[in-house]
């Protein structure tokens, strides 16, 4: 008779229960998971949202957080919207500081597409002062990641007497931003169905549009830009306190922040596909 005896090991992290799984590296990655869970009434359920396992959502999450870090972006950013988690509760979260910031207008559809708008009657308002969320009106920026299905992409507020954050893409003309004048209009674009645009003002009187970090245009204002009291809008434009321009698409990542140089902008554009990659959308 013989006996044979076979051993195996195999290591794996442990949490901090001392349980073997997920590790979160980013307590600001975590609570927003966390925020998104109680929204959701539970864990989302990423494999028939995405494909993905939990974990390895988990994971792609945290690493957004850790390579926002890394790029010195992610304390910046005062509204950061990945629109994960496919319900309109869920989208709602700002991943900064984990609270439920967005609120609708419209009832616009939620799906793992992120937000979705008909072009009618449907956005989303960041519930904000923009101006009072910036130190002064020579740093800020807006973006949004979106696939619009009419060739119009928009997110914005403007008032009566203050120069606007807006971003206002419209039958192959990109407006950068407007003034109580009118509008300040870039060159024309083919196409912009499926971009990232953000309008950045990180220096004294100097705004520059991207298109997926691509500089568009450069353009010097005598005062700068400062940011409208109005809420921002996503999907439309707060236009002097009423809604202008709603359009229709799949709205995927929204953001506002304190500022973006132009090596910035290239980092979050390509932080931002690879999130949206994995998700794929």
């Amino acid at each position: 008779m013989s006996l044979s005896i076979s051993i195996s090991n195999s290591i794996c992290s442990e949490n901090t229960l001392g349980t073997k799984g997920f590790v979160w590296v980013n307590p600001e990655a975590e609570a927003y998971y966390n925020a998104v869970t109680l929204a959701n009434g539970g864990d989302i359920n990423t494999i028939t949202l995405y494909g993905q396992t939990l974990d390895d959502t988990k994971s792609a999450i945290d690493s957004r957080v850790t390579n926002l870090k890394s790029a010195g972006i992610f304390t910046k950013l005062v509204h950061d919207y990945p629109f994960f988690g496919g319900t309109a509760d869920t989208h709602a979260i700002n991943a900064v500081n984990a609270t439920s910031t967005l609120l609708y207008f419209g009832s616009p559809t939620h799906s793992n597409l992120g937000m979705i708008t008909n072009g009618a009657n449907q956005y989303a308002s960041l519930n904000n002062s923009f101006r009072s969320e910036v130190p002064s009106s020579e740093d800020w920026a807006i973006g949004v990641d979106t696939n619009s299905s009419n060739s119009k992409i928009i997110m914005g507020s403007r008032d009566a007497t203050n120069i606007a954050a807006v971003i206002r893409y419209r039958l192959s003309t990109l407006l950068g931003y407007t003034t109580t004048a009118g509008l300040t209009v870039s060159p024309a674009l083919s196409s912009v169905s499926d971009s990232f645009i953000v309008i950045s003002q990180y220096e004294p009187l100097i705004s520059r549009l991207y298109n997926d970090a691509v500089e568009e245009s450069v353009t010097t204002s005598s005062s700068g830009l400062i940011p409208t009291t109005y809420p921002l809008f996503i999907g439309a434009w707060n236009n002097y306190g009423g809604v202008i321009d709603a359009v229709a698409g799949n709205h995927k990542f929204a953001f506002a922040s304190s500022g973006l140089t132009p090596t910035e902008v290239s980092s979050l554009n390509t932080i931002n596909n690879t999130f949206q990659s994995f998700l794929g959308r």
